[in-house]
């Protein structure tokens, strides 16, 4: 597989393969958020689905059509929100922000496990900021530190946890098949 930058994925020719895994990546995450919606929703954030923001850190798992995915799986679900508009609007900005930097984190480190532990930790807070700063104290006015904490903490179970373990067990998923 062939290195290529930042730039050169973000303005490479979209495929089918991509258009397919988008349509998975999405499906998963609507389907994850929604049967654990008492999770997903609320001042302790628990959204499994978050997992799959990993996903664009590695090539082989749809890099760009990952980021792709979860950023409509996460547009969908925020329409069914509880929250309402400010979930869908600050959710699909988070979204972007996040997927938008673990794409980037992924060619920059070029897949390390570095790579892998930063962009979970940014990812969680810069999800942080927008759902448990901006979203749930800002707007609804819910107490400050448990807003922070408990988006973070969710983010952190989620997004560095499982997502670097869904990584990690990919890899070795990817290599015993190439080796078949």
């Amino acid at each position: 597989m062939e290195t290529r930058s930042f730039k050169q994925e973000l303005t490479a020719r979209w495929t089918l393969r991509e258009t397919v895994m988008t349509a998975i990546i999405g499906a998963l995450y609507i389907g994850l958020t929604m049967i654990l919606a008492p999770l997903a929703y609320g001042i302790l954030q628990l959204r499994i689905s978050e997992t799959l923001g990993m996903l664009p850190y590695d090539r082989k798992y749809g890099r760009r059509a990952a980021a792709v995915g979860v950023v409509l799986g996460g547009t969908i679900v925020g329409f069914v929100s509880p929250h309402g508009v400010a979930d869908l609007l600050l959710g699909i900005i988070s979204g972007v922000l996040c997927l938008g930097f673990v794409w980037w984190a992924g060619v920059a480190f070029k897949g390390n496990n570095v790579g892998k532990v930063i962009a979970g930790l940014v990812f969680s807070l810069i999800t942080t900021f927008f759902i448990g700063y901006l979203m749930l104290h800002i707007v609804f006015q819910a107490p400050l530190w448990e807003s922070i904490l408990g988006v973070l903490i969710g983010e952190l179970i989620t997004v560095c946890v499982l997502g670097f373990l869904l990584l990690k067990g990919l890899e070795v998923t990817y290599r015993k098949k190439k080796e078949l």
